[in-house]
């Protein structure tokens, strides 16, 4: 039975990461070996957003390894398509994950900075030829350190997706042109983490701080969704991911150990839900031939817009990915470079990916203010 672990924390994080990693099964002794933390940092964002991982999180589990005798320990990361080739390396430091890694001799890697290994017809389910940083193949155990975030494309983003952080930034849009959720199960078969450790520190309607970790990595993933209020049975990549003998997803075939979940659970909002609650005259078409790069900032601007209460008084359609404008009512915005021009197009953003200023104003210009 696979086993997923759940730690409260109170006072003192070091003490509950490390009861929490030895429970959850990373070995006492790591004599000798090199370990590599994977954290989500796909922008240069605080981790109080809830976006990115916690840079003390982070700390502890790598003051945890050395305990145990690990020869070393590196923090890697691959930043999102839409961060910009200037704010790569503020992923680390504007987040405080460099100043973490300094203070506890632990290098920090970006991915892109480093080789990385070709893959060509790895599997029906994944780009032809893409690659993958050498980081996922070079060291002894890599622990997987993902924030659970709701996430438009695949539902939820936890354990599973954050592997996509290894994936060489500019083969990042192939994964979205093949099936985003397929691609991201048959990469699981390809990297296979050690630990899988989440990040619940950041405090949800009212729930104390908490972590969870597993080596299963669907089971992880299907216990964070029920803990973020949603059905596991909605995620596709935990679904398939099970389906592809990844691990567990049901949980009543799950052990889980620590905390009662039924204390812990919240109710995070799809994005969805959010939209049509925000923005009812606003439809979104093509977002399953899209990528981050333009998936990104239009959320981004969308939540600016709703903090200023911004209104969009009349349908307005945003057209990504290869999607064609055609036959839609109203104003049509089309973002990025993917899709051909077209006549319904009442304006567009260009750039791949488009600046998120471009997006700002395009948008701005389309609503007016609300009650």
């Amino acid at each position: 039975m696979s086993l997923v672990c759940i730690e409260t924390i109170h006072e003192n994080m070091t003490a509950a990461v490390d009861r929490l990693l030895r429970h959850a099964g990373l070995p006492d002794r790591l004599r000798g070996e090199s370990i590599l933390l994977k954290p989500n940092l796909f922008e240069p964002l605080s981790h109080t957003t809830g976006q990115t991982t916690n840079p003390h999180l982070v700390e502890a589990v790598i003051q945890s390894c050395y305990r145990r005798g690990a020869r070393a320990v590196t923090v890697g990361e691959g930043p999102s398509y839409f961060t910009a080739d200037h704010a790569l390396r503020e992923c680390f430091t504007r987040t405080g994950m460099a100043e973490v890694c300094k203070h506890c001799n632990a290098p920090w890697v970006l991915f892109d900075e480093h080789p990385c290994r070709l893959f060509k017809d790895a599997s029906p389910n994944l780009p032809a030829a893409f690659s993958i940083s050498e980081h996922a193949f070079l060291h002894d155990k890599i622990i997987n350190l993902p924030v659970p975030k709701t996430h438009y494309l695949t539902t939820v983003s936890i354990a599973m997706k954050n592997l996509k952080g290894f994936v060489k930034r500019e083969d990042k849009p192939l994964f979205h042109r093949v099936g985003l959720d397929g691609a991201v199960v048959a990469l699981n078969t390809i990297i296979r983490p050690f630990l899988n450790l989440v990040d619940f520190t950041v405090p949800a309607q009212q729930q104390p701080s908490f972590v969870l970790a597993g080596r299963d990595i669907v089971a992880v993933d299907s216990v964070s969704t029920a803990l973020m209020g949603l059905s596991p049975e909605q995620v596709k990549t935990v679904q398939m991911g099970f389906q592809a003998g990844l691990g567990e997803m049901h949980l009543g075939e799950i052990d889980i150990r620590g905390e009662d979940i039924k204390g812990l659970r919240m109710h995070y909002e799809l994005p969805s839900e959010w939209l049509g609650k925000t923005f009812p005259n606003l439809t979104i078409r093509g977002e399953d031939t899209a990528c981050s790069g333009c998936i990104i900032p239009l959320f981004s601007s969308l939540r600016q817009l709703a903090q200023a209460r911004r209104v969009f008084q009349h349908p307005l359609t945003v057209v990504l990915g290869t999607t064609s404008a055609a036959g839609e009512h109203g104003a049509v915005l089309s973002i990025g470079v993917c899709a051909a021009p077209d006549e319904e197009t009442t304006c567009r953003v260009h750039g791949c990916p488009p600046s998120r200023e471009e997006v700002d104003r395009a948008l701005l210009a389309l609503t007016e203010q609300g009650g």
